[in-house]
């Protein structure tokens, strides 16, 4: 994904210039239309040239699907390109499945395993694909932004006096986050975070 200046918009294309470029043999192609080459082996022919021409299709089909979801992703998320993870938006899978006309499994098979390189460094393509909340100010949030808010003001506390898990429920909802203690608590521990009292440095 790289940054149009003239547009001012963000262009995501697939880097497949290293794939080999697949095509039918054109000496097989003319063989199965050569009355001089035995029958059996032009039906031979004939059925494995169309597996063929199935697999070539099968994987521009899947190139295709990519690059759709992966323009949905780019027009949805333009927000975590100009200013990095904390303003990732909600973005379910459904979502992308609905606006493309196809089921949800295609574009979960479509981003497994898939990286992209952006502007903010590498990232999962799966991770732009996330649940979230409301703020107090109605505007959504993703849980992956919630986070990475957290991490923000855990980062700048006071190592001396680090900040409690209720603290840090002040802290976010001073950010327009409301979330409970609990859920302060749970998303510490993904992220590594430990209590405030294993935090604090002398």
């Amino acid at each position: 994904v790289e940054y149009d200046e003239e547009q001012d918009r963000y262009i995501a294309y697939l880097n497949d210039s290293r794939l080999p470029n697949l095509r039918i043999n054109k000496e097989y192609a003319e063989m199965v239309r050569d009355r001089a080459v035995p029958k059996r082996d032009r039906e031979f022919l004939r059925t494995n040239l169309n597996n063929a021409q199935w697999l070539i299709d099968a994987v521009e089909q899947r190139r295709r699907t990519l690059q759709r979801v992966l323009n949905a992703v780019v027009d949805h998320q333009r927000e975590f390109f100009d200013y990095g993870p904390q303003a990732i938006r909600p973005l379910p899978m459904t979502q992308v499945a609905e606006q493309l006309g196809i089921h949800v499994a295609t574009v979960s098979r479509a981003v497994a395993d898939k990286h992209v390189m952006t502007p903010r460094g590498v990232v999962p393509l799966r991770r732009f694909f996330t649940g979230g909340t409301e703020t107090e100010t109605g505007e959504e949030i993703s849980w992956d932004a919630i986070k990475a808010a957290l991490q923000e003001i855990v980062n700048a506390e006071d190592k001396a006096s680090p900040l409690s898990d209720d603290a840090l429920v002040d802290r976010l909802k001073e950010r327009g986050i409301e979330i409970a203690r609990r859920t302060v608590a749970k998303y510490r521990a993904q992220l590594g975070i430990q209590s405030a009292r294993l935090r604090r440095q002398f």
